[in-house]
């Protein structure tokens, strides 16, 4: 196994956001069915890292935020410094605290599943939005457009911090709900 290979090359796949899942899962499925059949003719080691290595992979390349940070890698463009304007911060911050807001107000309403659901709604309105356009993004993945992509990875971290707090409030209520 060739692990100087990037993880797109080890899928033989395009470098580039926008993947296909299937065919990745095809070709992760067909990769671990020829490592284990070298089982037998390979050390037990080597073995074991390589099913890591493509594990490893694998799981970067079906995450969306993991495949963004790991294209960022390759391109060289890990650390892009600050934000591309003085406003992204601020803007940022204050789309964070309205979807908090947003939140603490659907806690407090009276048909509680029906106002989280509501609020996850507009969580995966706002990722798709916020997907689409990093998707534009890395087709072109010139330094301008890595810096932009880097605002939209933040503002979908942020998203996924929202929607998992959300999804915790929704598991609580189900467990106090009477059977």
């Amino acid at each position: 196994m060739n692990s100087k290979k990037n993880y797109f090359e080890l899928f033989d796949l395009p470098v580039d956001f926008a993947l296909d899942t299937r065919v990745l899962a095809e070709r992760y499925r067909a990769l671990v069915r020829v490592v284990r059949a070298d089982f037998l003719s390979d050390e037990e080691d080597e073995t074991a890292r390589s099913l890591a290595w493509i594990d490893r992979a694998y799981q970067t390349l079906t995450e969306p935020l993991a495949r963004a940070e790991y294209l960022f890698r390759l391109y060289g463009a890990e650390e892009t410094g600050a934000a591309t304007s003085e406003e992204a911060p601020g803007a940022l911050l204050v789309e964070e605290m309205e979807r908090q807001e947003a939140l603490v107000a659907a806690t407090n309403r009276s048909d509680l599943e029906s106002a989280l659901s509501e609020v996850l709604t507009r969580l995966a309105e706002r990722g798709a939005a916020l997907d689409k356009e990093l998707h534009q993004l890395f087709a072109d993945p010139s330094p301008p457009n890595l810096s932009a992509a880097r605002e939209v990875v933040r503002q979908l971290q942020a998203l996924a911090r929202c929607q998992r707090e959300t999804e915790e409030r929704q598991a609580e209520r189900l467990k106090r709900r009477p059977d």
